[in-house]
């Protein structure tokens, strides 16, 4: 018998440090929730909840949790998904370092200040990031082509797509990438736009949400800039765009939004294929 049969629990996602939580309530088959912060903050914002504690914050989580269907209660850890965001992390931290000493090198170029031991070490030092990042990246590449087959077909297909590229938007749509619609899959990595069609701020520019996966977006940003210059479709897009008088990043998200939307396409065809041979 489950004793926790009756029980539900709801919390935000917190990374790393949800993680043994999940755990517990699965194996303990508890129903529980991760809530998006964002629906949780409108819904504080609809009741007219003014005050902000750690106390009330989980007062008003039970509160939010009491007004869900019983089906919602469906959310379970995958150790799959964990793993590629914790590859993403380090990466991103490596990367970040590595700028950073860069920065340090250079203000240090000619000067004296820094003595020669300390150089010799830091020198040593962005070597091995450097070498750990690369090892990190292609590790990280293997796992995610034996769990995506189709990754070396996208690829060869779109000229001006990188492998971080593809690593930090694969993952994050490969499940479900033909239960939801384009536009849908667009607002899992926040490309899809916000209209303002009523309040004091209607006139107000139309910007895109944001909401999504934001490592997803920067690294669909960056590949838009690659794509103009080497893509002759991205170009021809980008240059007409720009002739309409479209500023410059925004023909730059346009051309972001174009490419998640080839990822997904080809995505969803190699897949197809799949299937039918299967």
């Amino acid at each position: 018998m489950n004793h926790f049969e009756n029980i539900r629990i709801g919390f935000e996602a917190t990374s790393i440090y949800m993680v043994n939580l999940q755990k517990y309530l699965d194996s303990h088959k508890v129903k529980y929730i991760l809530i998006n912060p964002k629906k949780l903050h409108h819904f504080i914002k609809y009741k007219n909840f003014e005050s902000k504690t750690d106390k009330l914050d989980s007062y008003y989580i039970a509160y939010y949790i009491t007004t869900l269907e019983d089906y919602t209660f469906n959310s379970t850890h995958s150790n799959t998904k964990h793993l590629y965001k914790s590859y993403q992390a380090f990466i991103n931290m490596i990367t970040k370092t590595e700028t950073h000493m860069k920065a340090l090198d250079d203000c240090f170029i000619n000067d004296e200040l820094m003595s020669s031991s300390l150089k010799k070490e830091v020198m040593n030092l962005r070597g091995i990031l450097t070498k750990t990042r690369n090892k990190l990246i292609t590790e990280y590449t293997e796992i995610v082509k034996i769990s995506m087959p189709e990754y070396d077909l996208i690829k060869n297909d779109l000229v001006g797509v990188s492998d971080m590229t593809l690593l930090a938007v694969l993952p994050v749509i490969y499940e479900v990438s033909e239960k939801y619609s384009l536009k849908q899959l667009q607002s899992f990595i926040g490309l899809n736009p916000v209209y303002r069609d009523s309040g004091s701020s209607v006139h107000g520019k139309q910007r895109i949400s944001k909401s999504g996966n934001s490592e997803a977006r920067k690294k669909l940003y960056m590949a838009s800039l690659s794509s103009i210059q080497h893509n002759a479709e991205m170009k021809l897009k980008y240059r007409r765009l720009i002739d309409n008088g479209k500023p410059h990043k925004v023909a730059l998200v346009a051309i972001s939004a174009h490419i998640f939307r080839a990822i997904v396409t080809k995505l969803n065809y190699y897949k197809s294929i799949k299937n039918d041979l299967d």
